[in-house]
């Protein structure tokens, strides 16, 4: 108890300013919102499938994430084999891919999803949330 009141203590005498007289005003930071780049390649990862660009890579049974060749950690062929076309040539740096990965899908299956793809090319990667 007495360790709580001496953390309170130490707090407001570090933050308590008696000069402050609430007149100027608090800066917050500015919202920001960004679209995905138009030109980018979009990968969406759900539980039923992994998509790029809006076409079905892979498929899987009901509620079960997409197939993942050998153990996690490990590319995906067919989802590289789908990238390596999209690569930009010449481009330095390449543009990264743009992530839409649903919440309940496993990290072992994002993880093969983002070694997919810098296998195909693609070293970086940008996550997005779609709106409803």
């Amino acid at each position: 108890m007495v360790d709580m009141f001496t953390l309170v203590l130490l707090f407001l005498l570090m933050f308590y300013d008696p000069l402050y007289d609430g007149s100027s005003p608090i800066q917050l930071p500015a919202a920001r919102v960004q679209t995905a780049n138009e030109g980018a390649v979009g990968v969406r990862v759900t539980r039923e499938s992994i998509e790029v660009d809006g076409k079905k890579v892979l498929s899987s049974g009901e509620g079960a994430p997409p197939p993942v060749a050998g153990s996690s950690g490990r590319a995906i062929p067919a989802l590289v084999q789908a990238l390596m076309p999209l690569v930009p040539k010449g481009a330095d740096p390449v543009p990264a891919i743009v992530v839409e990965c649903d919440k309940r899908v496993s990290w072992e299956v994002l993880g093969a999803v983002l070694e997919s793809a810098a296998e195909a090319g693609f070293p970086r990667y940008r996550f997005v949330v779609a709106g409803e």
